[in-house]
């Protein structure tokens, strides 16, 4: 309820913010290709001619200034009465090479010769590309919460037969919690239950509870799988069914006692209820249960045996339908019975 209201707010938020910055992107792109544009077709070609004339004005006064010098020496040397123009006429005199040269020539060589050292410049406009979000980037603006989602509706929209948090978890426990004492007994740290959720609503499918971090106190993990379960829309055994079930059940009867026939006829009629559940609530609760069996096998350890686990996860699993205490107090302790029969008998049932 309010936490889907708060994400689809925050969603929206993200939206509008992200459009203004997309629009601000594009009206300064807009201006960088007009600034590009005006470089490259008129500043570029004035700056270059600019150059040139400098160039060209600095070769006029060097050619000049070696001319004069030329001039100026061979007349000092032949005054001396040496002759410093050969006399072969193959070759050429100072002067005569001062006249050759060509500095356009010269220049255009050059520029020629090194055009291609600094690559080309691409003159083209700069293109509007999409911004492509980081893997983060998009969980944050497009999150998909697991808490408090209806299990149907979680299940299809990710393409999972069974919640990745129950499986993850599951998964957590059986490799650090079945010789741990009171596993799902004991409560974890409220900080970091909320931390979990959090990374469980962003983005389930890469949340790693196998990393040391997590893994040093199992109870976190725990309580994430029962806050999960919890906060269900509609619990994990939808009403019409838990009525039902919780029908065959009374706070007075011992099943512990029942005869091997009414044990079998009563398991019988839970597994014809669990198999007309909804796929997704008969997959979840079988996948829950199997998890909850390997947990009471470790009970010389962990101290979890069937009915200890029922009086935790029946009123997770069933929570009460009537508020007025009385009802909700005979509810809890039916819940814990079907729980309990549930796991002593699982194998007859699933």
């Amino acid at each position: 309820g309010a936490t889907h209201e708060a994400l689809d707010r925050m969603g929206q938020e993200a939206g509008v913010k992200a459009k203004v910055a997309n629009e601000a992107y594009k009206r300064l792109l807009q201006q960088t290709n007009t600034m590009r544009r005006d470089f490259f077709d008129v500043q570029q070609p004035k700056i270059l001619a600019s150059v040139m004339g400098l160039v060209e004005e600095v070769d006029q006064f060097l050619k000049f200034t070696l001319g004069k010098y030329a001039y100026t020496y061979e007349s000092a040397v032949l005054a001396d009465a040496i002759t410093l123009k050969p006399m072969d006429g193959a070759s050429v005199g100072m002067v005569e090479m001062v006249g050759d040269i060509d500095s356009k020539a010269d220049l255009d060589a050059y520029l020629q010769a090194t055009a291609t050292r600094g690559g080309r410049v691409d003159r083209a406009s700069i293109p509007y590309r999409e911004y492509r979000m980081s893997l983060r980037a998009r969980l944050y603006a497009n999150p998909r919460p697991v808490f408090g989602v209806p299990l149907a509706e979680q299940l299809a929209r990710d393409h999972q037969h069974v919640p990745l948090v129950l499986t993850k978890c599951a998964e957590a426990v059986e490799a650090f919690g079945l010789q741990n004492e009171g596993i799902y007994r004991q409560s974890g740290q409220s900080s970091q239950v909320s931390r979990l959720r959090s990374e469980f609503d962003l983005d389930a499918e890469h949340v790693d509870l196998r990393a040391s971090s997590y893994a040093s106190d199992i109870n976190n993990i725990a309580s994430v799988l029962k806050l999960y379960l919890r906060e269900l829309p509609g619990g994990l055994i939808p009403a019409p069914q838990r009525a039902a079930m919780l029908e065959l059940f009374t706070a007075t009867n011992d099943e512990d006692s029942l005869a091997d026939a009414d044990r079998t006829r009563k398991a019988a009629t839970l597994a014809d209820a669990i198999g007309g559940l909804p796929a997704p609530h008969r997959n979840t609760l079988e996948c829950l249960f199997t998890h909850l069996d390997k947990v009471q096998a470790f009970q010389e350890y962990n101290m979890m045996n069937s009915e200890n686990l029922s009086i935790v996860f029946g009123p997770t699993i069933l929570p009460p339908a009537d508020n007025s205490p009385a009802n909700a107090a005979l509810d809890i302790r039916r819940s814990a019975k079907l729980v309990k029969f549930i796991l002593d008998n699982r194998r007859a049932i699933f």
